[in-house]
């Protein structure tokens, strides 16, 4: 709360939103400028007109509801609640990314979800993509959206610049 006589900040809301779209990203700062970047110029959505759910390990968690049925609950949770109170919904955008630390972290606590990728946790965001298409198949079906997956990752040395493949 500002102090008496001082003024206080108003800021721009969305009054009546009709979110078009779900979006799932993570939280890697290093991504953050290019997901919205990609949001806004590759996917067609400006803000107000998507849900960001950005979670560590963005829609890795999909790929796994028996082995993270926690973490798997959450999301399928969120998406239940979105599409409740907003019917204009009609699509969603799952997104993983390269170097994903949320998978690395995998390695220490979950190895046998892991399988071949147990040491070296690399490929496995790209990997789980096509698990993620069949896990919302059987699982959250019942939703009704138009599943995308994109898979993000840097194209040159210096991790400045990122690209980002349609997958599903």
């Amino acid at each position: 709360m500002p102090e008496p006589g001082q003024t206080q900040n108003v800021y721009e809301a969305t009054p009546q939103a009709r979110p078009q779209a779900i979006v799932v990203y993570c939280s890697d700062p290093r991504f953050q400028t290019a997901f919205e970047q990609f949001i806004e110029k590759d996917l067609a959505l400006a803000k107000g007109q998507f849900i960001p759910l950005v979670v560590a390990g963005g829609a890795g968690v999909l790929a796994h509801p028996e082995s993270l049925p926690k973490e798997f609950k959450f999301m399928r949770d969120r998406f239940e609640l979105f599409r409740k109170y907003y019917a204009s919904i009609k699509r969603i955008v799952l997104i993983n990314h390269e170097d994903c630390a949320y998978y690395k972290s995998l390695a220490g606590r979950a190895s046998g979800l892991l399988g071949r990728h147990a040491e070296d946790p690399i490929g496995l965001p790209r990997d789980d993509m096509e698990m993620i298409a069949r896990i919302f198949d059987r699982l959250l079906s019942h939703l009704g959206l138009q599943v995308e997956l994109y898979y993000a990752h840097f194209v040159d040395g210096d991790q400045s610049k990122v690209a980002f493949d349609r997958v599903h």
